[in-house]
């Protein structure tokens, strides 16, 4: 399974990355909405993991682009700003699930679980 991770802080991108990798996942990450439509196309990943708040090309901007970028990847949005009211208004823009930052790492084993089936 390809997991392409999108965040503009290093650290969690290195977080993500481990956490993906210990999970069984070939991992690549991207610091901008840019940099994950870019590589999207060229890796054809199973699931993008996109944060929202980035500085170029922001999350919500790049989200409809995945489907364009890589078909029938799963998009997974992950944001520390993200009301429970914007929920619908992502999924409405390609994304499959949103989860807050705080309990991300936890679903990670199950993320992948879930997304290797459907690849």
């Amino acid at each position: 399974m390809r997991v392409l991770v999108c965040d503009d802080e290093p650290d969690i991108r290195l977080l993500y990355r481990s956490a993906f990798a210990a999970a069984g996942a070939d991992v690549a990450v991207a610091e901008d909405g840019d940099r994950a439509l870019e590589l999207a196309a060229a890796w054809h990943p199973d699931l993008v993991v996109l944060d929202l708040r980035m500085p170029r090309r922001s999350g919500d901007d790049a989200l409809p682009g995945f489907a364009h970028a890589c078909p029938g990847a799963a998009v997974v949005v992950v944001s520390a700003h993200l009301p429970v009211d914007q929920f619908s208004r992502m999924r409405d823009l390609g994304a499959c699930e949103c989860f807050d930052k705080l309990d991300f790492l936890n679903r990670i084993p199950a993320l992948v679980e879930r997304y290797a089936r459907v690849a």
